[in-house]
């Protein structure tokens, strides 16, 4: 830390945000994001915590910029699935099956995402300035815009007001979903010893699977209905 030399080019600074972002991305493959510190983040990249926030302003900012970037991996995985999953002669309530599935296969493969999402409302979005609040939620924008526009795909009949409405419960759900299958050890131990508790282990693909699957059944078969009417 001693030998700290400050970025003074745009390329050096986009250097010392990806060196950063890949030691967070390292921590989370060890620990979950509670256990996460900005003085280990910064142990780990080498430079003092005055010198990481010069890049990031707080150890959220730089978690909210690790979930931009995964959601983004989510959504060039999740194009490539689904054309293999779909067939447009199938039945609406089977062409939902089929898109829950690819949804589910990308969001199981992708862990650090879902941690992410479960924190995301009430951890990583309580620490940072309103300009980087900002900045994310363009960024969070685009993408459930993404993902609309690939269920507008698999399943026309939604109009774009329906498929973004379930583009961002899908993406709730997966963070409600996460939390609920991965509980505090002491709780998993708990449910593990006593079988009249065994109705509260819940296993994440399994459970998302199922309930995206019925939520996009349930939004067509109320293509009619109007939530948003009083």
């Amino acid at each position: 830390m001693d030998g700290f030399q400050r970025a003074r080019t745009a390329d050096q600074r986009r250097q010392r945000q990806e060196d950063i972002l890949r030691a967070a991305t390292a921590m989370l493959e060890e620990m979950s994001v509670s256990e996460l510190t900005l003085r280990e983040l910064s142990r780990r990249v080498g430079l003092a915590k005055s010198n990481v926030v010069r890049y990031f302003e707080t150890l959220e900012a730089v978690l909210l910029e690790l979930l931009n970037r995964l959601a983004q991996r989510f959504l060039e995985e999740l194009r490539v699935a689904l054309p293999s999953r779909l067939d447009a002669s199938r039945s609406a309530s089977e062409r939902c099956r089929a898109v829950s599935a690819a949804i589910t296969e990308c969001f199981d493969a992708q862990p650090m995402l879902c941690e992410l999402l479960s924190a995301q409302a009430g951890v990583l979005e309580r620490n940072v300035s309103v300009e980087v609040a900002t900045q994310f939620k363009f960024s969070a924008r685009e993408n459930l815009l993404a993902l609309a526009e690939l269920l507008r795909r698999a399943l026309p009949e939604l109009d774009e007001r329906r498929s973004t409405q379930a583009a961002r419960t899908i993406v709730m759900l997966a963070g409600a979903i996460w939390t609920q299958s991965h509980p505090a050890p002491t709780v998993r131990a708990a449910l593990d010893r006593e079988p009249d508790l065994s109705f509260f282990v819940t296993s994440f693909p399994t459970a998302l699977n199922a309930t995206v699957g019925t939520f996009l059944a349930g939004l067509l078969a109320a293509i009619d209905v109007d939530w948003a009417a009083p």
